[in-house]
């Protein structure tokens, strides 16, 4: 087993590590929230992305207070410094707030993640039901987490008390397993519209999305980073290190500046699905201007013409037929 640092130490650490994330995912609130009320048309759209924005952060500002307040606790009050054990009293109603708290802001962030995979996949049913089953297991693993915790004994370790590690390894698998979905599906979606478009232009659609809006505008949206972050939470669980606290208390504040890029890139109209939109109406028709580019669409019409003349033979018969190609128009006459 690897070495694994005291609980005092370790919920020290977390707590360091939670408060430098919180400062910066202020700036990025506050950044992210200054577009969106500048934005002239207040859509439902944007109104949701406010609403949203606002939530997370308060939940996360709810949940740094309480990390600071069991924190305070455990080292002047419990006596955790000759005590390590107070700080993991798993039955406390403090942990069960936090847990709360992470919980509502994990299904939020990946609501929003599902949401542009959504979009993205021109808002397919099926992406929509199979990612809804995806959450409510995250929910269900979420709620099971809270209980096992609240009826768990006093000064028992997470780690040594086996159902409450396999319902945060459960609740883990589940919330890693819904942003994996969504990033595979943003990843293919990428993929695909980089095949098609490569082959129809010889220009790849990721080479100017990349240099239209850098190569981390992608990787924010693909959520690599954050599924990564998700897989270290695994894996120092599973190796039972109690840094694993650090981990989870630095997600606390991840899982909401995650998707709080991903409401300013949309702001910023700097994602993926836009820099595809704006190909497709480069390569086929500009909005506003007029300027199309036409598909062969040939178009026949018979006509009856009849001369005045005494003979039957001078009746004659006249096809004209329209041939609209690349915004040409041929008209040619053609007699049997």
């Amino acid at each position: 087993m690897s070495t694994s640092p005291p609980p005092l130490e370790a919920f020290f650490i977390a707590l360091q590590a939670e408060i430098l994330l919180y400062g910066m995912y202020t700036c990025l609130f506050a950044s992210s929230l200054y577009i969106l009320l500048c934005k002239k048309k207040k859509t439902r759209v944007v109104n949701i992305m406010i609403a949203l924005n606002t939530i997370m952060w308060s939940l996360a500002t709810a949940h740094l207070a309480v990390s600071f307040n069991q924190n305070y606790r455990g080292i002047f009050r419990d006596h955790g410094v000759e005590n390590p054990t107070a700080f993991e009293n798993n039955a406390s109603p403090w942990i069960c707030t936090e847990l709360a708290l992470e919980n509502v802001n994990f299904i939020l962030g990946d609501s929003v993640v599902i949401w542009r995979a959504w979009v993205l996949w021109n808002r397919k049913r099926w992406i929509l039901v199979v990612s809804a089953g995806c959450l409510l297991v995250t929910l269900g693993a979420g709620i099971g987490v809270i209980y096992a915790f609240a009826t768990a004994p006093k000064a028992v370790s997470v780690f040594d008390n086996p159902s409450l590690h396999i319902w945060e390894l459960m609740f883990i698998l589940s919330t890693m397993g819904t942003n994996i979905w969504a990033t595979s599906l943003i990843a293919y979606r990428a993929w695909s519209h980089n095949r098609t478009i490569r082959a129809i232009t010889g220009e790849a659609i990721m080479a100017r999305f990349r240099r239209q809006n850098g190569i981390l505008a992608l990787l924010i949206e693909s959520g690599v980073f954050y599924c990564c972050t998700w897989l270290i939470a695994i894996i120092v669980t599973l190796c039972g290190n109690k840094g694993a606290y650090v981990v989870i208390y630095m997600l606390s504040q991840l899982t909401a500046i995650y998707p709080t890029l991903i409401i300013t890139l949309v702001s910023l109209r700097s994602t993926l699905d836009v820099a595809i939109e704006t190909f497709h109406d480069t390569q086929y028709g500009r909005r506003g201007t007029g300027e199309f580019h036409l598909g062969t669409l040939p178009v026949k019409i018979e006509v009856q013409a009849t001369t005045f003349s005494s003979h039957q033979e001078d009746l004659e018969r006249g096809v004209l037929v329209i041939d609209a190609k690349s915004n040409d128009n041929a008209l040619t006459n053609d007699s049997p």
